[in-house]
């Protein structure tokens, strides 16, 4: 199966994400494996599905500066995959 490629953008900060999902999820991981040295956003949708969506940063803080200041952030969960560490609603 091809992986699909990512939509790499600078931040989320003037993105009206409800047009692509209705409810925006972001999940930050540290060093997946797709991105081993960097940190990365992804915008998930409310159902579960990750969009391809991303922001790739070389910190955790150039990553927060890129959510949009309205969100909330949740700590990540021993059920959550050990490469996040924050989820944003």
């Amino acid at each position: 199966m091809k992986k699909k490629m990512d939509i790499v953008v600078d931040d989320f900060l003037h993105m009206d994400m409800r047009t692509i999902v209705s409810v925006p999820i972001i999940a930050v991981y540290e060093k997946p494996l797709d991105y081993p040295d960097k940190y990365v956003a992804r915008l998930w949708g409310a159902k579960g599905k990750p969009t391809s969506i991303v922001v790739i940063k070389d910190s955790l803080e150039e990553i927060r500066n890129a959510i949009p200041r309205g969100m909330h952030r949740l700590g990540a969960t021993s059920l959550d995959d050990p490469v996040i560490i924050e989820t944003y609603i």
